[in-house]
């Protein structure tokens, strides 16, 4: 009878716990999901707090700002699931619980949702981001509180509804228990999983220096395979083998020596709830990986280095050319090309891309074109010394604490080793390339890889990147070579550390002008001669800007002629694309044309999609300047969606106002360079707006009245009627259920590629 009664209470006890354990994923997790980690994810958490994940919310909060442009030394890295194991050790680190007791009255995180309905109070003044304020314990938010409770949460928003209050209180009287266990690899998958982390863990020094180079260029991604499209995986260093408990080995960088001779490369499932500013996701098939072995290994290479230690020695493991250089530079940019909109993504998504001081270095929109292997000076050319290899020396070489004093001299030396390396390239391309290039020398993606077209857009301190030539004629155009797309990748990703000193985010910040106005240099080749630098000068206006270019970045290219033959020289810039868009690209390489924004193009083709008459509408907004009194796009937000409902469902729209720019030749003083008269707007079917500022909800059958209307604004109090007749302020009833149903759509229309959108920066008004 005792050991009846025993077995049936320790059953009592398993099954009461397991229980416990579904709470956090059945009833916390998608309350965290759909109203926490629109702020509290990634590092631009308030007070650090991260509830994507329940480790996240076991961590707690942090005083620390990660995002700190003036810090005069480093600060120790805080990655989630990386540089702690524990809370104990996170607590050792500055972090401070916010599930600070069982009593729900006592509990500092419960506290911050005890807020009025927000039709009694008013909204804050402040965004999420000037109002941080990070408590240690429930008396101090008392205290805070009884000055102003505007900062209860969610900030500045509907509160939760009371059921979802009293989940939250059982939870955490429960003691806000997280999952029981671990998230597994889903059997679907496991051998997939099982034949990558095989082939990364090849035991020659051949094929670990492969699989560092792979480690270094997919650290962020988020790895999915076809069987399982939503469950993410991370490719992590570990020091035990991945069939036990994967022990992920942190350091500041990823191309840092591990501290061991022997680790692994695993996949590591990612359990965390995944929102759409840091998602970058990376299919893993078996095509992949049977065109990655024949990438690397079809041709015959021998390695130099003794050992592998020897690749991350100083000035070598931060020059992806020297640490690199023994693996055919045809295969690494080939490989780069064949995922080049992941490449592009991880600077555009990553940690580096934050903040307007570290975006003002490139234009609102630009499209991006990539030379094919066969044209490249590092690709084509395979006499290229060590000494030009060095030349390519990159930021990171000095580390995470640079000393302001420092940065100008070592300023000077980027600047000279740059203009050497220019030189050469110029130098060898008079020689090689003795006609120009022509169009054959871009890469079409073999015909079938849509990597081969893209577009950046820049709206404020984010961006995002698309595939194919989205929205009108850019400005200016970047076509990137081997040298440039992995330098990009290094200098803003591998190199990049975001919790370095202003120094190293100084020259990090510098760089990137240099990447740019090569990558601009590069597209001018292709241009004619005689309206090179008339087009670069448009693009650099004013007195001390033109003299910086002149004496700082001189136009080399001036002798070196084009071999395209334009029927209109004056308009080379359309006509380029046009030719491209026509003749060079596929249609699946290409993408469809652009009937919403293209104005400056002139491209009559039959195929491609149709318009329906919302888009015939909205035609009449896209990519129109300020004219007159029509002033429109001067005061639309830096990025929306325009939800159409129709009968049945709604059409979504991003929608991007592209500010224009005198120059973006400086990091400071962005709003002295501004050109209003430029500014356009771009209009995007599906999500590509991850820091919306506002909602407009218009009835597809007042499509033509809200065209109408807003047309006619001349001025921010016309635009004003516009937000308050077609906005969803954050004092909206339907604020909400606005939002989640945009979420559930971006789920059902890209599966791959959707995440939460982040609220932080949506109109307090």
């Amino acid at each position: 009878m005792i050991r009846k009664s025993f077995f049936a209470l320790v059953s009592f006890f398993f099954f009461y716990t397991t229980l416990l354990a579904d709470e956090y994923r059945e009833k916390i997790r998608p309350l965290f999901e759909n109203r926490c980690i629109a702020c509290h994810s990634c590092y631009t958490s308030p007070c650090q707090l991260n509830l994507s994940s329940y480790d996240g919310f076991e961590r707690g909060a942090h005083r620390e700002n990660v995002y700190n442009g003036t810090r005069i030394d480093s600060v120790p890295p805080t990655r989630l699931g990386i540089d702690a194991k524990d809370a104990y050790s996170w607590r050792k680190m500055g972090f401070v619980p916010v599930n600070t007791s069982t009593d729900v009255e006592k509990n500092l995180f419960m506290e911050m949702m005890r807020t009025k309905p927000i039709n009694l109070r008013d909204l804050p003044a402040n965004s999420v981001e000037e109002s941080m304020t990070c408590p240690r314990d429930v008396e101090s938010l008392k205290s805070i509180f009884s000055r102003n409770e505007d900062l209860k949460m969610p900030y500045g928003l509907q509160p939760l509804k009371e059921e979802e209050i009293k989940t939250l209180e059982t939870w955490v009287k429960n003691g806000a228990r997280g999952p029981d266990q671990k998230l597994s690899v889903p059997k679907s998958v496991e051998l997939e999983v099982l034949e990558w982390e095989m082939f990364l863990n090849k035991p020659t020094l051949k094929e670990k220096l492969v699989s560092r180079y792979l480690y270094e260029h997919l650290f962020l991604a988020h790895i999915y395979f076809e069987k399982e499209p939503r469950q993410f995986f991370r490719l992590v260093r570990s020091k035990t083998a991945c069939d036990l408990s994967i022990d992920e080995i942190a350091t500041r960088r990823p191309n840092d020596y591990p501290g061991m001779n022997q680790f692994y490369y695993c996949l590591k499932p990612v359990d965390e709830i995944i929102v759409a500013k840091n998602h970058m996701p990376f299919l893993f098939s078996r095509a992949v990986l049977e065109s990655t072995k024949k990438l690397f290994y079809d041709k015959k290479w021998h390695v130099s280095f003794k050992k592998l230690e020897d690749s991350y020695s100083n000035k070598i493991a931060e020059n992806p050319f020297l640490a690199f250089r023994d693996i055919p530079p045809a295969a690494r940019y080939q490989f780069l090309l064949n995922h080049a909109y992941y490449m592009v993504s991880t600077f555009i998504k990553g940690p580096v891309c934050f903040g307007s001081n570290a975006l003002n270095s490139i234009q609102e929109q630009f499209y991006v074109l990539f030379l094919k292997p066969e044209s490249g000076y590092l690709t084509k050319n395979n006499t290229v010394d060590e000494k030009t290899l060095e030349q390519l020396i990159l930021p990171g070489a000095w580390g995470s604490d640079v000393k302001l004093k420092d940065s100008i001299l070592l300023t000077n030396t980027i600047a000279q080793k740059r203009e050497e390396y220019r030189i050469k390239k110029k130098d060898w391309l008079k020689k090689n390339i003795i006609k120009g290039y022509t169009y054959a020398d871009l890469w079409n993606g073999d015909e079938k890889n849509d990597n081969a077209v893209l577009t950046v857009f820049r709206h404020d301190n984010n961006a995002v990147v698309t595939k194919g030539f989205t929205g009108d004629l850019s400005k200016t155009v970047f076509v990137l070579d081997f040298s440039l797309l992995e330098r990009l990748v290094y200098n803003l990703v591998v190199n990049f550390d975001v919790f370095g000193n202003v120094g190293h985010q100084f020259l990090t910040r510098l760089y990137m002008d240099y990447i740019r106005m090569e990558a601009e240099e590069n597209y001018l080749l292709f241009l004619p001669q005689e309206q090179r630098l008339p087009i670069r000068q448009s693009w650099y206006k004013g007195l001390f800007t033109e003299a910086r270019m002149k004496y700082m970045f001189p136009l080399l290219i001036q002798d070196l002629p084009t071999g395209i033959t334009y029927k209109n020289p004056e308009k080379a810039p359309a006509e380029f694309i046009e030719t491209l868009f026509t003749k060079t690209f596929s249609p699946t390489v290409r993408g469809d044309i652009d009937r919403l924004n293209w104005k400056k193009l002139n491209i009559n083709e039959a195929t491609g999609p149709g318009t329906n008459e919302s888009v015939e509408y909205l035609k009449q907004m896209a990519s129109t300047r300020p004219e007159g009194r029509m002033r429109f796009p001067n005061f639309f937000p830096e990025s929306s969606y325009l939800i159409i409902k129709k009968q049945k469902g709604f059409d979504v729209y991003s929608v991007i106002r592209n500010r224009e720019h005198e120059n973006i030749s400086w990091i400071l003083g962005e709003s002295m360079r501004l050109a209003p008269e430029e500014e356009t707007l771009t209009f995007i079917q599906g999500f590509k707006a991850f820091y919306p500022n506002l909602f407009f909800v218009v009835e597809e059958n007042k499509m033509k009245d809200f065209v109408d209307k807003v047309k006619k604004v001349s001025n921010a109090s016309d635009y004003k009627l516009i937000e308050n007749m077609y906005g969803v302020s954050r004092l909206s009833p339907d604020f909400w259920p606005v939002f989640d149903s945009l979420y559930q759509k971006f789920l059902e229309t890209d599966p791959e590629e959707a995440g939460q959108l982040d609220l932080s920066r949506y109109f307090m008004q």
